[in-house]
C-alpha cells in the first residue's frame, strides 16, 4: 500500500544508469551538477535517485533535442 508520502521508486546508480543509458561516471556527473536530484541512503548504500527524476531528465533532454532540430 502506498502512503501519501511515497515519492516513488528509488534507484541505485546501476538501475539509474540502465534507465538513462549512461555510464556510472556520467550518472555521477549528472547528480553532482544537480541535473538529477539525489538522496543519501545510509553510509554504505550510497546515493539513490527517484525513477521519476530520471524520467523527467530524459524528457527535458528530448525537448532540448527537438528545439535544436527545429532551429536548424
Amino acid at each position: 500500500m502506498n502512503s501519501g508520502n511515497d515519492l516513488g521508486r528509488k534507484l541505485n546508480w546501476r538501475q539509474a544508469c540502465t534507465l538513462l543509458g549512461c555510464s556510472q561516471s556520467h550518472f555521477y556527473n549528472l547528480v553532482n551538477s544537480g541535473e538529477i536530484p539525489s538522496y543519501r541512503h545510509g553510509v554504505v548504500r550510497g546515493v539513490r535517485v527517484l525513477e521519476q527524476d530520471c524520467l523527467n531528465y530524459l524528457a527535458r533532454r528530448q525537448d532540448e533535442r527537438e528545439l535544436r532540430q527545429n532551429h536548424v
